[in-house]
């Protein structure tokens, strides 16, 4: 399956035998099946034809709209009234105190896991302050989520890692920053599609195994679109956008850039970077403490799977992913098991 990105504002489609074509100044760019289409990406103001719109929404396929700088317009919806796989589950679990906490509890400690495990990871090479008091600080956390009552004060704790933890990736951005072409307003924006990228890539998982996006445990439907999507995205941003951008601002570093022009042009070339290196991401592979070696793209639908077995009771506590660090490589090459949650253990 395949995301389709448009990124050129001067694009038409053609669809010719249940294939689409995209073309570029009269040159053909894409020619791919409709069926192996995993959901479309679109930047700026394109509009898709209405047999593309009538064809994307007969397949179900996952629309997104970003800006030329990748901030959020909107998507297009399904008009399909058909219930989710798993709905009556979801909705059957959403009031189970016990099994909600006790899922919230794992996906926060793997976040604060794995937030330290790239910090940990990043100060190898440079080491101050604000890096070591946020490794401590979220070494204390994960400690103390046992103890905290209920989901609210979960998300407390989650708040106050954050607030420390982006101090300290703030730092290590700065430090590995030297290139012209870049600036924070920048970065911040690369880290922002970023998420939005692996939040719109969960959401497109949860459609195929057939969960509603809706039911979260952790984010609420009426502050966050697609709030379960947020859910998974919390355990992975550390590993797959936060390093992701780092070892993107260190290699523009390196390289003085990424070409020639300046302006419109520097930033869409910047976006067409990216995106290819968020594709790289998606392919590296990590050694899963579950599913053996594997690539993050499997790993996410992994997890995903994971929550559905946990929601129909063929496994007894969801288990999150947690990345393992390992000083002789720079890379995160492999995992470490979380500590289990008993769901008959849990305090209420």
């Amino acid at each position: 399956m395949s995301t389709i990105y448009i990124t050129e504002q001067d694009v038409s489609f053609q669809i010719q035998h249940q294939y689409l074509k995209v073309l570029h100044q009269q040159n053909q760019r894409i020619c791919i099946p409709i069926r192996n289409i995993n959901q479309f990406i679109i930047f700026g103001n394109i509009s898709l034809p209405k047999e593309v719109i009538k064809l994307v929404t007969s397949y179900q396929i996952p629309v997104l709209y970003l800006t030329q700088t990748g901030e959020y317009l909107g998507r297009l919806e399904n008009p399909s009234q058909t219930r989710a796989k798993y709905f009556s589950y979801q909705r059957r679990h959403a009031s189970k105190t016990e099994f909600n906490r006790a899922i919230a509890e794992s996906i926060i400690w793997a976040k604060l896991h794995n937030q330290h495990t790239l910090l940990q990871n990043w100060n190898r090479h440079y080491a101050n302050y604000t890096t070591q008091r946020a490794l401590n600080y979220l070494m204390l956390l994960m400690d103390n989520l046992s103890v905290a009552p209920g989901i609210e004060e979960l998300q407390e704790y989650s708040e106050e890692a954050d607030n420390i933890y982006y101090c300290a990736l703030t730092s290590l951005l700065s430090f590995y920053n030297s290139s012209p072409y870049i600036n924070r307003k920048r970065i911040s924006g690369l880290i922002d599609l970023g998420n939005q990228l692996l939040h719109q890539y969960i959401y497109t998982l949860l459609n195929t195994v057939g969960l509603d996006p809706n039911y979260a445990i952790l984010h609420h439907k009426e502050h966050d679109e697609l709030p379960l999507a947020w859910d998974f995205t919390a355990e992975f941003r550390a590993l797959m956008v936060d390093d992701l951008v780092l070892n993107f601002v260190r290699n523009l570093a390196n390289t003085n850039g990424n070409g020639n022009g300046n302006g419109k042009n520097h930033s869409h070339k910047l976006l067409q970077k990216f995106l290819q290196h968020w594709e790289g991401k998606l392919r590296t592979f990590v050694l899963h403490p579950y599913g053996g070696e594997i690539s993050y793209r499997q790993c996410l639908d992994l997890q995903v799977r994971e929550y559905l077995a946990s929601l129909l009771g063929d496994v007894e506590f969801y288990r999150p992913l947690a990345l393992k660090f390992h000083p002789a490589n720079s890379d995160f090459i492999n995992t470490t098991k979380p500590p289990t949650v008993p769901l008959k253990l849990v305090k209420q």
